[in-house]
């Protein structure tokens, strides 16, 4: 097998190992029945964390190779990106809410909205796919990002499952969007190492800065939302021990 298939193949399996979290998740979200108040805190961390990727991770090493007008370009252009994208999808705008607090549209009340929010859950995971692949490109796996993806990725899904639940979605149309999505996601992360092999340090860094800015935009407009609704206990630090546990990941890794 030539050595570029080989490697896709590989980043296939660690995007797969990234987007487990989604199906860990979606699980939880079916057979239990937490409310807000713990979705908000499992949210918090969530939200804490993949913040902590977008800027200990993955912008600050943009910074380190691109300098800063490049890095803030890309990541205003990756967040323009995502919330203009978002904005698009009216009907999938709640998906990732827990429907105790907001409720998610169902079928009946708006047609086509379990296509937007398949749609919109797709979206989400697109940033992380374009990050990972062009890291396993450049250095090869990085055991701390894959890991604080999988764990950003539970607390989406159970959220999201929650509230799918209650606007009378059906477990199998929950798990097959779920198990679309991670298996989206691997082989985005797999087409993204495949196609962007001849890049420069500088254009792979711009990438890593608009896949940044994607995901900001993607914690700010999902997730941050269901974790601070109604003003949780302790919410904010539960989000800081999220983004510190990224830190700690990476200094176990080394």
């Amino acid at each position: 097998m030539p050595e570029e298939i080989m490697g896709a193949v590989w980043a296939f399996c660690w995007g797969a190992a990234a987007a487990s979290g989604v199906l860990v998740g979606a699980i939880l979200g079916l057979i239990t029945n937490l409310g807000h108040r713990a979705i908000a805190a499992i949210m918090s961390l969530g939200a804490g964390v993949l913040l902590s990727i977008a800027s200990v991770e993955v912008a600050s090493e943009a910074l380190m190779l691109a300098g800063a007008a490049s890095t803030i370009g890309g990541i205003v252009a990756g967040a323009a990106t995502f919330s203009i994208a978002n904005a698009a999808l009216e009907n999938a705008k709640d998906r990732k809410r827990c429907g105790e607090c907001k409720p998610q549209p169902s079928e009946a009340d708006a047609p086509g909205s379990g296509t937007s929010i398949a749609l919109g859950t797709a979206l989400d995971a697109v940033p992380e796919a374009l990050i990972l692949g062009v890291t396993l490109r450049a250095g090869g796996p990085d055991l701390a990002l894959i890991a604080a993806l999988a764990l950003s990725n539970l607390p989406e899904a159970l959220s999201g499952t929650a509230g799918m639940r209650l606007a009378s979605r059906s477990s199998s149309y929950v798990l097959s969007l779920w198990s679309g999505i991670a298996l989206g996601t691997a082989a985005a992360t797999a087409l993204a190492f495949y196609f962007l092999s001849d890049l420069g340090p500088h254009a792979t860094a711009i990438l890593k800065a608009y896949g940044a800015g994607a995901l900001i935009a993607m914690a700010a407009e999902t997730m941050i939302p269901e974790a601070f609704h109604n003003g949780p206990r302790y919410s904010g630090l539960l989000a800081a021990a999220g983004f510190a546990a990224l830190v700690l990941l990476g200094e176990l890794a080394r």
